[in-house]
């Protein structure tokens, strides 16, 4: 019997939630509105169950960016909650991935020479990630300001995670016995710079939020960590 996933994204200005298997992506439910995450997410899981009927999930798949940093907080703690009650595995998806390979499934020959993903990061930045054909990561992802962000290659902006696709997606690499690779050395905690980032280029990630940059608001002299109190 194929895997059944609960995929959760709340990288961007949408929250979301969708189900699906190795075969299939299933239902899906979203809002928008980025700072409401907390405020929804609920209601749309309790509506994505309503549409599945009954279903016994044997994993949960949440975003981890990169985006900012109360959104994936909300993303992740719910779907870590979500996988300790139902005593299934939990694995993380870079967000742009999820957008990646949805845009190749649905697409033509369009991007035979590759493509780059990119989303909005606010500050005048952009998230990207550039990826091959196949819809393979080969660099990034990477935070850059708009005016600097010169590609060559075709673009996906204005697109968000379709839950349903991303809950597909992992079913496939989970039946397919992909590993998920951890990033506790390399990911670098919200609050420091992130510019120098390593991401592992697999699939499935640890289940932790990818910031990319430092945080909009700092500590005070006094308060630093180290300062004088």
């Amino acid at each position: 019997m194929s895997m059944s996933v609960l995929a959760i994204d709340t990288s961007g200005s949408v929250t979301s939630i969708g189900t699906g298997d190795a075969s299939q992506a299933g239902v899906m439910a979203s809002a928008e509105g980025g700072r409401r995450h907390a405020e929804v997410i609920d209601g749309l899981l309790a509506s994505v169950l309503e549409k599945s009927g009954p279903t016994r999930f044997d994993a949960v798949c949440v975003g981890v960016g990169p985006g900012p940093y109360s959104g994936l907080r909300v993303g992740i703690a719910f779907g870590l909650g979500l996988s300790r009650a139902w005593n299934v595995p939990l694995v993380g998806m870079c967000s742009l991935d999820a957008i990646a390979w949805s845009t190749i499934r649905h697409a033509s020959d369009e991007y035979e020479e590759g493509f780059v993903v990119a989303t909005d990061a606010r500050r005048n930045e952009v998230y990207w990630a550039r990826y091959n054909s196949a819809a393979l990561r080969i660099d990034g992802p990477r935070v850059q300001l708009k005016s600097e962000a010169d590609f060559a290659l075709p673009v996906i902006s204005n697109s968000v995670v379709d839950p349903a696709e991303m809950a597909l997606r992992a079913a496939q690499l989970i039946d397919a016995g992909a590993q998920v690779e951890s990033v506790e050395s390399d990911w670098v905690p919200h609050g420091s710079d992130g510019s120098a980032v390593l991401v592992p280029v697999g699939p499935l990630l640890a289940p932790r939020p990818l910031y990319l940059r430092a945080p909009d608001i700092t500590w005070s002299a006094a308060n630093s960590p180290g300062g004088v109190l």
